[in-house]
């Protein structure tokens, strides 16, 4: 199979007198087969499209590519895709194995993916310009119509730093790494199996600091052997601090307490977005309606906002009387509780352009696994859902002409 389409070769048969040995030379030319050789550059696109595409799809664009109608059926192209995948997972577990081996495992250095400039929300639009340099030049200065109270938390911590920072900058201030930093968002992505009601867990992550970032994914234990191996790689136990950002799931959690948390600059994070989102379903259960439910909302995440858990759970100890379900009160006291030491002043944080949410993960969650795995209807099995995040990720990370010409997959560190 090519490019062009289906190539037939003439079979030369040669029989050896002496050794009385039928002999085929073309056979001392091609690789191993069994009467079908993929070319490597359809291999190459067999495993490319179906990472946008079904594999039926992938299929017919093959066919129209080459000009040969099923120039590779679909159940060829998924046994491709398996089997690359399975070709990457186990030279990365090749390569965590190789280096967990090695005395200066230290002094390596990691391969980043350059990062590209970040898109930030504008603030204001530019025509409160005039009026934002208006409010800082005062002695206490307002919050302008038109301007979040948050966002303008944020522009008074920029401008107390500097008071030269240009009016362009303050309007579009996003959260950054810092210099010695390394920011890590982990999750999990569950595709579905075939039987009803039962899901694979396919784990992302993204590490990104001021030199770069990296995608990781995997499965189980691999998967968080492969993450810390790189975290140690990219400075945890040297110079740098680690802040881990996410959902509060047990398995990260987990992995947090018992893989990072004796490092004396690491700290994790439960996201924002999930901390609201999951008081906010949580209330609805608990109050009495949509009346009961807005000061209750109104007392608790202003609380939750600056960190003040203590403050939160009296808060809802006191409540209920007015509750309607006391299990679920109880229940988001006891997730409250769990979880106080991850959640930090989400205030103070943002107002100093720090990170509070798991953004990082959700991107990868949604560009290696869900675009494509996600979709109503679809189910998979586990090597399939897993080779196709493998080299998705290897696109990703940039790794991709590398394994495809030269038959590498990416490491995690630079040769030495």
């Amino acid at each position: 199979m090519t490019r062009f389409g289906r190539l037939k070769l003439r079979r030369q048969v040669l029989y050896h007198k002496e050794e009385e040995k039928h002999y085929m030379p073309g056979n001392e030319v091609l690789p191993s087969h069994q009467g079908i050789i993929v070319t490597r550059g359809v291999q190459e696109w067999a495993c490319l499209l179906p990472g946008e595409v079904p594999f039926a799809t992938a299929s017919r664009l093959l066919g129209w590519e080459s000009n040969e109608e099923q120039l590779l059926s679909s159940t060829m192209i998924r046994s491709l895709v398996r089997q690359h995948g399975y070709l990457i997972r186990q030279a990365e577990q090749a390569e965590v194995a190789t280096l967990w081996q090695r005395d200066n495992l230290l002094e390596l250095e990691p391969i980043w993916v350059s990062n590209q400039p970040a898109r930030l929300r504008a603030s204001w639009p530019p025509e409160l310009d005039e009026a934002v340099e208006q409010a800082l030049a005062a002695a206490e200065p307002p919050v302008p119509e038109g301007v979040s109270r948050a966002d303008w938390e944020r522009v008074l911590a920029c401008h107390r730093q500097d008071e030269t920072t240009p009016i362009e900058q303050l309007r579009c201030l996003g959260p950054q790494v810092a210099e010695d930093e390394l920011l890590v968002t982990t999750d999990e992505v569950l595709t579905r199996k075939p039987e009803k009601r039962c899901f694979w867990e396919l784990r992302t992550a993204k590490v990104v600091t001021t030199a770069g970032h990296r995608y990781l994914s995997g499965v189980g234990e691999g998967f968080l052997q492969q993450l810390f191996l790189f975290l140690l790689l990219a400075g945890l136990s040297r110079h740098r601090s680690l802040v881990l950002i996410a959902d509060g799931a047990r398995w990260i959690r987990n992995f947090f307490h018992d893989w990072l948390a004796e490092g004396s600059r690491v700290h994790m994070i439960l996201d924002w977005f999930h901390l609201h989102k999951k008081v906010t379903q949580m209330a609805s259960m608990i109050c009495r309606g949509k009346l009961a439910k807005t000061p209750f909302l109104a007392t608790l995440l202003p609380l939750l906002w600056q960190g003040q858990v203590d403050q939160a759970v009296a808060f809802l100890q006191a409540y209920p009387p007015q509750a309607k379900n006391l299990d679920k009160l109880e229940e988001l006291i006891s997730y409250l509780q769990a979880r106080q030491s991850f959640i930090p002043n989400y205030r103070h944080r943002r107002a100093h352009s720090q990170y509070i949410g798991s953004a990082h993960a959700e991107k990868a969650n949604d560009l290696i696994v869900a675009r494509r795995q996600k979709k109503k209807g679809m189910h998979w099995s586990l090597d399939t859902s897993d080779s196709l995040a493998a080299l998705k990720t290897l696109l990703l990370n940039g790794g991709w002409d590398a394994y495809w010409l030269h038959g590498h997959v990416l490491p995690l560190v630079h040769p030495s």
